[in-house]
C-alpha cells in the first residue's frame, strides 16, 4: 500500500467537497474514491460520497452508502451518524432522521458532529431541503 501523508488526504477531501458543492459530482466521487483507496479503513471518504449523493438528489443512495459503507467501517462514527440523520430527513424519514440527530447532538464527544446535528434539527423539513447544500 502506498503511504500518503495525512495532510494531503485532508487537502484532497477539501477539494472533493469543493467539487461537490460546485456541482462537479463525478469529479468529487473520483476524488473520494481515490482517498478511499489510500485510506480503506476510514469512513471519511465514504461520507464524502454520501454527501455527493445527497447534493444530487439521491437520498436513497446516501442512506445506503452511510449504512453499508461508513457505519460498517466505523459504527461509532458521529459524523457518519449525523450525515445519516440528514439523509434520512431529506429522504422523508423525518422521525428516524430527527431521532438519530437528537442522539448525535446530545451524546457525541465530536463537537463538529454535534453542532451539525443541532443545526439540522433547528431546520424545518422545507428549510432543510432548500438549504441542504449549505448544511453539508
Amino acid at each position: 500500500m502506498v503511504h500518503i501523508d495525512s495532510e494531503l488526504v485532508r487537502l484532497l477531501m477539501r477539494i472533493g467537497y469543493a467539487a461537490a458543492w460546485q456541482g462537479l459530482h463525478k469529479e468529487a466521487v473520483a476524488i473520494f474514491d481515490g482517498v478511499g483507496a489510500v485510506r480503506p479503513e476510514s469512513e471519511v471518504p465514504v461520507i464524502g460520497a454520501a454527501v455527493v449523493a445527497m447534493l444530487s438528489g439521491h437520498e436513497d443512495v446516501a442512506v445506503q452508502t452511510l449504512r453499508e459503507g461508513a457505519l460498517e467501517l466505523n459504527p461509532g462514527s458521529a459524523q457518519a451518524r449525523a450525515h445519516l440523520g440528514v439523509a434520512l430527513r431529506l429522504r422523508g424519514d423525518e422521525d428516524e432522521g430527527t431521532s438519530l440527530l437528537r442522539e448525535v447532538a446530545s451524546q457525541t464527544a465530536d463537537p463538529d458532529a454535534a453542532a451539525m446535528a443541532r443545526n439540522v434539527l433547528a431546520l424545518s423539513t422545507e428549510q432543510l431541503s432548500r438549504n441542504s447544500k449549505s448544511i453539508l
